[in-house]
């Protein structure tokens, strides 16, 4: 569905992050807002998450969908952008190695 820029999904039961956020990815292409308020893969302050979850997880959506410009009811900046690429890029590139020394 590239036309489809807004994905409005709050207070759902939404529980597996890496599973929803490719899905998001792969069939809106275009996507420039999410809302993902309120489910379980999304922790706040709203629903028992600590600060430390809700930034990690705004990390995590931030490097997974590039063309983001808002998340939740935040827009994304680009210092936010930058820090969430270089974040998960570092964290695959452990984990790439990771396997590949098990190969060895």
């Amino acid at each position: 569905m590239p036309s489809v820029t807004t994905v409005w999904i709050n207070k759902n039961k939404i529980k597996n992050l890496p599973t929803f956020v490719e899905e998001v990815r792969r069939k809106f292409p275009n996507i420039r807002i999410l809302s993902m308020m309120n489910n379980e893969a999304a922790p706040s302050y709203f629903n028992g998450g600590s600060l430390c979850q809700y930034l990690d997880y705004r990390q995590y959506v931030i490097s997974q969908i590039p063309g983001l410009e808002v998340l939740d009811d935040k827009e994304v900046l680009e210092e936010e952008r930058i820090e969430a690429q270089n974040v998960y890029k570092l964290q695959r590139s452990s984990v790439f190695k990771k396997k590949k020394d098990i190969r060895k």
